[in-house]
């Protein structure tokens, strides 16, 4: 059975409002507000949760401290146009029970890309979260091909207001200090996600 159409006026001049998204039916619906369009996504895979996960659990058990939370799935106010909806990001543990939070409070977003959003994770998000003022954000590719899961690390230049590449889309082990320092095993990452796909080297 189909899903029923949204019900929704038509957008004012600068497009939908955060107001409007939060009148739709809590239908089961992933929704997202960027610059004034809704973005309706399909369900996510096991596979792209899990690695949201895997890499929720590292920023999680690197933590250094009760003052900060690693939620997923959390949507986030940008501004009255804008509500994303990270796969994974770091706040302030005083949001804990708040949805959506302010994402002046982010340390760090991370986005797991999947075949329906490359475009919008690599170039409208990060530009977006660049403009809202995101310290840092990591892109997170695992290849369709190939069990392979590389991360970029982009970091904000608060002068411009736009992020450089501090590491650019790696495979090998990762190290960094934003939020806080930490290690990430892609290659380990990799692995555990090969043996799931029952793939071994990327061949069937």
């Amino acid at each position: 059975m189909s899903a029923a159409p949204i019900a929704l006026d038509r957008p004012g001049p600068h497009g939908y409002t955060t107001a409007d998204l939060h009148a739709l039916p809590d239908d089961g619906r992933r929704y997202e507000l960027i610059d004034g369009s809704l973005i309706v996504s399909p369900s996510a895979t096991i596979d792209h949760n899990t690695i949201a996960r895997w890499i929720a659990n590292i920023l999680e058990d690197s933590c250094p401290s009760d003052d900060y939370v690693v939620g997923t799935d959390q949507s986030t106010t940008v501004d009255e146009h804008n509500e994303p909806r990270p796969d994974v990001v770091v706040t302030r543990a005083e949001h804990l029970r708040r949805t959506p939070f302010p994402i002046t409070d982010a340390l760090l977003v991370v986005e797991v890309v999947s075949p329906t959003s490359a475009l919008r994770d690599t170039e409208t998000k990060r530009a977006l979260y660049a403009r809202a003022g995101v310290p840092a954000y990591w892109i997170v590719v695992p290849e369709e091909e190939k069990p392979t899961i590389s991360l970029a690390e982009l970091v904000l230049d608060a002068g411009s207001r736009k992020y450089r590449y501090v590491t650019h889309y790696t495979t090998e082990p990762f190290a960094t200090g934003h939020p806080w320092p930490l290690r990430v095993d892609l290659p380990a990452l990799t692995a555990r996600r090969a043996k799931l796909l029952r793939r071994p080297g990327g061949e069937d």
